[in-house]
């Protein structure tokens, strides 16, 4: 059976990818949104300095928890901004929100609401952290703080850590459910997808958003499904247009997921959805990785000879199962690779 994408690239050709990219660059870079945001800035001025923004979608306790780590903040002059992606707030959150700014999106998706936020927000730089999320106190000075010694810094991100990790949760693993830490203490640049900040405590200089077009309304969760992909999206564009990827350790926030997320299916979805995004980046231009067939033929015998390594070794049940979820999310991939293949 013909595999959709040769060694070469897209179509037997490298060629395809290099003009999606060079067509995304000259997307991302364009001169007229940069000139807006000079405009707004030499107008109005940049106050406060920094906006901090909580998309939610029908997690209100949790989001008052976020909300309030956020209002205690010392050090950076800021504003918070909340974007509610779901039902309406009942009387008791919003008087509890009296000191945010509300913004209702009522079409879903993480990445329409998120630039909701930034489109209302005045800050020079924005800080987005998850509805589940807690910041640590001087996480806003801090990103004012870096961004300011780091001039071309686009992205800057920090270290997101586990509230809890029951026994589900097996080391190595713990960024299915958004954990990101990292084996060094001062900032540092980054220019591969596997070192790419998180979500859930991503921060972007407001004029490189403006000027990017905003986060792809063609990634980002929608509703209660497992999609990404658009902070990693955003990460490229600005490597191509010659910004900076830095990581923060000191800036730093709590994912204080819900137990009902610490289950095998997180594990399985997680997978299969980091599986098919990173694929779609490539299609898509963003990323350079080209998850072909025979690439993920490659995988899926790795992990069936782990698979096969475990079980001599007495391995636990469950770590037999992380690894069945990844060949069979490389499954999948082949699957689908193979169905546009037979509909060319």
């Amino acid at each position: 059976m013909k595999n959709l994408i040769s060694k070469s690239g897209m179509a037997g050709s490298g060629i395809m990818l290099l003009l999606r990219r060079a067509l995304c660059e000259l997307r991302s870079c364009r001169p007229g949104a940069v000139r807006r945001r000079r405009l707004r800035a030499g107008e109005n001025g940049y106050e406060p300095i920094v906006s901090a923004i909580v998309c939610t979608y029908n997690r209100e306790d949790k989001l008052l928890a976020a909300v309030r780590s956020l209002l205690e903040q010392t050090g950076a002059e800021y504003e918070v901004i909340v974007v509610n992606n779901g039902k309406p707030f009942c009387n008791r959150v919003l008087n509890e929100l009296s000191r945010v700014k509300i913004i209702n999106e009522g079409r879903t998706g993480l990445s329409r609401a998120r630039n909701a936020g930034a489109a209302a927000a005045r800050g020079e730089y924005l800080t987005f952290i998850d509805d589940d999320a807690v910041a640590e106190p001087g996480l806003l000075e801090c990103v004012r703080r870096t961004f300011e010694e780091h001039k071309k810094a686009a992205v800057i991100g920090g270290l997101i850590l586990l509230g809890s990790k029951p026994p589900i949760v097996l080391p190595g693993y713990e960024a299915l459910w958004s954990e990101f830490t990292v084996p060094y203490e001062k900032y540092r640049e980054v220019s591969m997808q596997y070192e790419f900040p998180f979500g859930a405590n991503f921060s972007v200089r407001h004029s490189v958003l403006d000027a990017m077009g905003g986060f792809d309304l063609r990634y980002g969760r929608t509703g209660s499904d497992y999609a990404g992909g658009e902070e990693t999206a955003l990460c490229f564009k600005a490597l191509s247009c010659g910004y900076r990827i830095g990581i923060q350790p000191q800036a730093v926030v709590r994912h204080m997921v819900d137990d009902s997320r610490f289950t095998r299916e997180h594990i399985r979805r997680t997978l299969r959805a980091g599986i098919f995004t990173t694929r779609r980046l490539y299609i898509d231009g963003y990323s350079p990785y080209n998850w072909d067939k025979s690439y993920a033929m490659r995988r899926i015998k790795l992990a069936e000879d782990e698979m096969a390594r475990l079980r001599r070794g007495g391995a636990d049940e469950l770590e037999i199962y992380y690894k069945e979820c990844e060949r069979d999310g490389f499954c999948a991939l082949v699957r689908e690779i193979e169905k546009e293949a037979a509909q060319l």
